[in-house]
């Protein structure tokens, strides 16, 4: 049986969004139309880049001179393995960090460079940023005008404090192969060509022959951490996922505190599991017999099944 599992971002979320959850469901449905692991987590995360409920695609924040700037990243237990950082031009980052990773000789590629390859390829281009987006990031710089949101120390955690970080990613296990991805818009008020988490492997995104993850939360705090890529050791050293996960958290919690970070995880061996430690975290569970889509609060472990 296929599994995806899927999240819309981990933070200061205190009630759902219809929309979101909807959003969610509608991922799920454009990943379960594939059959491959690659192509499932690809067109779950294009549809929520597309759906502009969540921080990624056309819902991306804006940085401190209001521009996009998006990150994405994929991978495969066979060993592809591409992203992207500091994008302005894909409608769909994701769909560009596959193209790195299946037709160039590199794995990560940056800014401008990336966005000439997109258009170059013929990519569609993100549309300008919606009437919403506009309105919060002028709100956010009156705030950053008037001291209350600082820039070069401290920011990162009112951004946390405010729930202004989230990200999508996507996990899948089609019986053969493992494949993750992930895309972000990044911190709201970031410096410009700052780069998180999402783009790199063993942080943002891991598949291995293990394990398919995906992060979402302070990409700096996940950076710090690496935690899929401590996850799949403590996999490697024989643990199922619930006791891994178990002890991961006890790890983030040493090394980046709480509030930071959640996570979305399979194995090879049938299991599917959630680790947060912020207030909420958007999920779907996403099977060919039914898809859960849920906003889980109060942090945790929740093992969805294998556990």
């Amino acid at each position: 049986m296929k599994t995806l599992l899927i999240h819309g971002g981990a933070g200061r979320i205190r009630e759902p969004s219809h929309q979101a959850l909807q959003a969610l469901r509608d991922a799920c449905k454009a990943g379960l139309s594939r059959d491959n692991a690659l192509d499932m987590v690809v067109e779950a995360v294009a549809a929520m880049e597309d759906s502009g409920q969540f921080n990624a695609g056309q819902g991306s924040s804006l940085n401190l001179l209001g521009e996009r700037e998006m990150d994405a990243g994929v991978m495969t237990s066979t060993g592809l393995l591409g992203a992207v950082a500091a994008v302005r031009y894909p409608r769909n980052p994701v769909r560009l960090a596959r193209i790195v990773a299946e037709a160039t000789d590199h794995v990560l590629l940056a800014g401008p460079g990336a966005d000439r390859l997109a258009e170059g390829l013929g990519l569609p281009q993100i549309p300008p940023p919606s009437r919403g987006i506009v309105e919060r990031y002028r709100r956010l710089l009156e705030e950053y005008r008037r001291g209350e949101y600082p820039l070069y120390r401290g920011n990162l955690e009112t951004a946390r404090d405010a729930g202004l970080m989230d990200t999508v990613g996507a996990v899948a296990w089609d019986g053969e192969a493992l494949a993750a991805a992930t895309s972000t818009g990044g911190v709201w008020l970031k410096l410009p060509g700052r780069v998180g988490d999402t783009p790199i492997p063993g942080a943002g995104f891991l598949a291995t022959p293990r394990l398919a993850g995906s992060s979402t939360g302070l990409g700096e705090a996940i950076i710090r951490a690496m935690p899929l890529q401590r996850l799949d050791q403590l996999l490697a050293s024989g643990l199922d996922l619930h006791e891994a996960l178990k002890i991961l958290g006890r790890i983030i919690e040493d090394a980046v505190g709480p509030g930071t970070m959640g996570l979305i995880a399979v194995t090879s061996r049938g299991e599917a599991g959630i680790y947060y430690n912020t207030e909420g975290i958007y999920t779907a569970s996403c099977t060919s017999t039914s898809i859960e889509a849920s906003l889980h609060m109060g942090g945790g472990i929740i093992m969805l099944q294998g556990g």
